[in-house]
């Protein structure tokens, strides 16, 4: 966890106490992208953070209302 989080591929958990860290649902979810991303997927470490970068993007595409969505 603390080598994902030097390199900048996950975020800090809460400290719950001076030696002990809590880690959320979204820090496993993170986790286990980012070891699908390099062991599965083969990316180095460089190319993990270029993927992690583009999903976690305010301007990705897929975080924009699709145009072709109708509402009721």
């Amino acid at each position: 966890m603390k080598y994902y989080q030097r390199e900048g591929l996950l975020p800090e958990g809460v400290r719950s106490a001076p030696n002990q860290v809590d880690y959320g649902d979204a820090h496993v979810h993170r986790v286990r992208l980012i070891r699908a991303l390099l062991e599965t997927g083969g990316l180095s470490v460089a190319a993990t953070k270029e993927v992690i970068a583009a999903l976690d993007a305010e301007d990705a595409p897929w975080r924009r209302p699709s145009a072709s969505r109708s509402t009721r």
